[in-house]
Parts: structure tokens; C-alpha cells; sequence
């Protein structure tokens, strides 16, 4: 889809139901069902993502989101539960490698096993122009992509991963609770 203007208009990119999957530091009780990562990524259920406590040897909690095909973020909008919020935040993206899916005689496909690689050889990147900053509350926060950041580089944005770092919580124990995290932006 274009706008008038010309410009792709934004979609939501982090949509189980289009491929996107997540991936926690750590699980409360390591109960995925009722508490893994995948759960933040479905706005429509009141489930969530909760990490367990911190240890004090690795603090840093961390959520991946993958997207397995080539995306350009526009904006971040993130749901915490107040009192259990991730700070010190700071994004990374895996830049797209320019794999192309192929076919084989089973029938699958080399996209699936790029899918379970998660394109592994690429490095995490920090990604300067998506600046996280949460406030402890549990409204929904919106992050835009400061593209005044960007050169002008069509392929601006363009990745298949998301990593967001945090470096304590608002939590004594250093849990965090995302309820909800969606990125929106446009198909690369």
C-alpha cells in the first residue's frame, strides 16, 4: 500500500500470523505457555512475556524479535506492567543477508532453515536511530525511528531481527513484564 504521498504506509511487522516469532533472556517458573516471549508479540490475549529475576553474575535481561524476511522499522510501541519495567535500553537489529529461498526435493524449503538459523553468521548491530527510553508505566509507549538519523540509503532500516537489551529493571529483583510489543513498518 502507498499514501497519497507517495510513501509505504506502516503495518504491523512483529504479527505471529505473518511469521514473526520472539525469544526471552529467561522465563518466569520457565513456563512458556503462560509466560514466554511469544505471548508479547499477541496484542489480542491479556498473556505476557515475564522474565525471571536477574542473577547477579548475567543482569541483563534481554527480547529478540525475528522476523525471518527482510523488514524497515518505523516505530516501536511497547506495553510494560508498571513496576516491573526494562531500563537502560538499547536496541540492535541483524541486518538482512541477501540469502534467497530455494526449493528441495522434500519439499522444504531453504527459507525454513534460514528460519531456524535466525541468520546466525549475522551480527547484532546496534541500531542507532531507534532510541528506547521507558518510562515505568503500563500506557503503551510509542519509539519512532529517528530517520533523520539515516542517510538516505533506500535499504535504511532494512533487518530480520530485533534484540532489545536491558540493563536493570524497575523490579528489586530485576523481573521485567512486556504485555505487549509491536513494530510496525513497512515490508522491505
Amino acid at each position: 500500500m502507498s499514501s497519497a504521498d507517495g510513501e509505504h504506509e506502516s503495518v504491523k511487522l512483529s504479527c505471529p500470523s505473518k511469521g514473526a516469532s520472539a525469544r526471552g533472556s529467561s522465563t518466569w517458573k520457565h513456563d512458556t505457555r503462560k509466560f514466554g516471549p511469544q505471548n508479547a508479540l499477541d496484542s489480542a490475549s491479556d498473556a505476557a512475556w515475564k522474565s525471571a529475576p536477574s542473577e547477579e553474575v548475567d543482569p541483563m535481561a534481554y527480547y529478540e524479535i525475528y522476523f525471518h524476511r527482510p523488514v524497515s522499522v518505523k516505530e516501536m510501541r511497547v506495553q510494560f506492567q508498571g513496576g516491573f519495567v526494562g531500563m537502560d535500553c538499547i536496541v540492535y537489529q541483524k541486518k538482512s543477508s541477501n540469502q534467497t529461498t530455494t526449493t528441495t526435493n522434500e519439499g522444504s524449503s531453504s527459507g525454513e532453515q534460514q528460519r531456524n538459523n535466525d541468520d546466525k553468521d549475522v551480527e547484532w548491530e546496534e541500531f542507532d536511530e531507534l532510541f528506547v527510553e521507558p518510562q515505568d508505566s503500563i500506557e503503551i509507549q510509542t519509539f519512532p525511528v529517528d530517520e533523520m538519523e539515516s542517510d538516505e540509503d533506500e535499504a535504511y532500516g532494512t533487518c530480520t531481527a530485533l534484540r532489545m537489551e536491558f540493563g536493570k529493571s524497575t523490579d528489586f529483583y530485576g523481573r521485567i513484564v512486556i504485555y505487549s510489543l509491536e513494530i510496525w513498518g513497512t515490508e522491505a
